[in-house]
């Protein structure tokens, strides 16, 4: 499309070289929300809820993504956004979030923390987790599952393929 019509970048993590630049219309960036919030809906999520998004926001698809896309399903955001894993945890328990979206790294890391705070899955309120930016394997996807005590739920996407949300 002309330059004119490019509502925003986004950018590939780079991990080979050069990031990959993406651009998107609206039109791209509603897409993205829709399919955002099918696999939201698949996996739990209801207007009810309120999201912890820990994924990094900026030139990385996955943060805003997945923001748009709890959005669209009516719920609420928590942009927690990256690091810093002990306020994270604060967060989580006071404003008790249902839904974590994180790499699955991220999650364990997360669960590793809050277990040196002589915290257990009881102590937090999520209840689902959507994980992806890198790939995981079952045996993580059981860990997760039961170090936060959590149903997890894997999404794909490449940022040269609209981001998040493609399965």
């Amino acid at each position: 499309v002309p330059r004119g019509q490019v509502a925003r970048i986004h950018g590939s993590s780079g991990t080979t070289g050069k990031p990959t630049f993406v651009a998107y219309t609206a039109e791209d960036r509603a897409t993205w929300a829709d399919l955002c919030a099918r696999f939201l809906v698949a996996g739990g999520l209801r207007s009810d809820h309120l999201v912890h998004i820990a994924f990094g926001y900026g030139l990385f698809t996955g943060g805003f993504g997945l923001h748009y896309g709890v959005e669209r399903v009516g719920a609420a955001v928590v942009p927690a956004a990256a690091g810093n894993t002990p306020r994270q945890i604060m967060l989580m328990q006071d404003l008790r979030a249902d839904v974590l979206v994180c790499t699955p790294s991220y999650a364990l890391n997360i669960a590793e923390v809050a277990r040196s705070q002589g915290l257990g899955p009881q102590d937090l309120s999520i209840r689902f987790g959507h994980f992806g930016g890198e790939p995981w394997t079952e045996d993580m996807r059981h860990a997760i599952e039961e170090q936060l005590g959590i149903l997890a739920f894997n999404n794909y996407g490449l940022s040269e393929i609209i981001g998040p949300g493609v399965s």
